[in-house]
């Protein structure tokens, strides 16, 4: 799997935030608490814990 630069820009001077832009089948990993918002189209799948491990279900 090859990997390319992350399109993203940072915003802001006290109050920063980052704008990353996906292309697609582009995932991102976000700190547990962060506030995200996302344009229409883009999936989001919420993992507890590191995300190594599958969850099996109830």
């Amino acid at each position: 799997m090859t990997a390319h630069e992350i399109d993203y820009r940072i915003y802001g001077e006290e109050m920063q935030y980052v704008e990353i832009e996906l292309d697609p089948q582009e995932g991102v990993i976000a700190e547990a608490g962060s506030f995200m918002m996302m344009d229409d189209g883009i999936k989001m799948e919420t993992i507890f814990g590191d995300g190594s491990q599958k969850d099996t279900g109830f």
